[in-house]
């Protein structure tokens, strides 16, 4: 008799544990961001005089310097300087799927790679700014940029797609 206690007392336990957990709310998924990569990009242009002397390569040319896949992307702006005396760059991009970030990443790494191996030896003032470049994602967007505050483009950028993603 004890026993058979025993095993009521354990399986009544048990329901209220399932019940518990069956009542607890779920979670729901995060909103989708979806911040037009041009205004982004307007933005953050916007924040720096020497950004006015860019142009936005798009896909050929900048597939060439660093193999960007553009099938990979929703949307980009690929903004470098006009002039090979300049390191500043600012590539914006939203992929299609999340799980394609990382390809985005390492071709921009490419990109900065490239821009350091060019200022080396160069311009010693953009080779400095080359090696300050910063590569960042949030959520599906990517961007690299090089300029005299990266760390402040950077700021911003998380700011426009956290303002966004808490307005969702």
């Amino acid at each position: 008799m004890k026993n058979c206690k025993k095993l009521l007392l354990l399986v009544l336990a048990l329901c209220l544990a399932l019940a518990a957990v069956g009542c607890a709310p779920a979670e729901e998924a995060a909103p989708e961001v979806n911040v037009p990569v041009q205004d982004i990009a307007d933005e953050l242009l916007a924040m720096e005089d020497q950004f006015a002397s860019m142009m936005d390569f798009g896909e050929e040319v900048v597939s060439e310097m660093c193999g960007l896949d553009y099938s990979l992307l929703e949307e980009a702006s690929l903004n470098d300087a006009m002039m090979n005396v300049h390191a500043r760059v600012l590539y914006i991009a939203k992929v299609k799927d999340i799980a394609d970030v990382d390809t985005v990443k390492e071709a921009f790494q490419k990109r900065l790679d490239l821009l350091q191996q060019t200022f080396e030896t160069y311009l010693p003032d953009q080779y400095e700014l080359a090696k300050a470049g910063q590569i960042v994602s949030n959520g599906k967007y990517v961007m690299l940029v090089v300029s005299t505050d990266s760390q402040a483009v950077v700021d911003r950028f998380n700011e426009i797609l956290d303002e966004a993603a808490a307005a969702a």
